[in-house]
């Protein structure tokens, strides 16, 4: 009986967790997926190792210059990835237990062009949606496309097909197209 008790209780607790997991805040899901690109100004912090502190731009290059370790290719990497990966080079002879963190401070813009009133760059917010990003270039032209909507995303430059609802994410470029009619 306590066996079978014991039991019903690491299912409810199971399934706790499992909620909490498919609750979490789909804007959360977005950032994690943001990789750091040129342009974007970024914070890394050593914990207790205020020499290793560092707060750059990313160059067009994605190159940084990071102390005892020398130029580290940072651009196309989540912050996570960052973090885990420097903390792996501090380990391999420079710090006992390194603890590390990666803070993007400001994004890189988001571009918008195409069949919309002011085309141009713009300064990127979380949760930014295409509907926003339109907005924000002043609105849609009046031969503006209703659904040939598009993302150039990330270094290898992906055409990607969306709608209103789709998210930017810094560094990208929506292309409204003109209709024939």
């Amino acid at each position: 009986m306590a066996l079978r008790i014991l039991a019903n209780l690491a299912l409810v607790a199971l399934s706790c967790c499992s909620l909490c997991v498919l609750a979490q805040d789909p804007a959360e899901l977005e950032i994690e997926k943001i990789t750091i690109g040129a342009g974007d100004e970024i914070i890394i912090d050593v914990y207790n190792e205020k020499d290793l502190y560092v707060r750059a731009q990313v160059p067009k290059s994605g190159m940084l210059r990071i102390p005892l370790l020398g130029d580290v290719k940072v651009s196309g990497k989540t912050t996570a990835q960052l973090s885990e990966y420097l903390e792996q080079a501090y380990l391999d002879g420079y710090l006992v237990s390194p603890s590390v963190s990666v803070l993007i401070e400001s994004f890189r813009p988001f571009y918008v062009s195409g069949a919309v009133k002011t085309a141009g760059s713009y300064k990127f917010e979380l949760d930014l949606t295409v509907d926003q990003a339109i907005a924000v270039a002043g609105g849609l032209k009046d031969r503006a496309s209703s659904s040939a909507w598009y993302v150039i995303r990330g270094d290898n430059k992906q055409r990607i097909k969306v709608n209103k609802e789709s998210r930017i994410f810094p560094g990208d470029i929506l292309e409204i197209e003109e209709s024939l009619f």
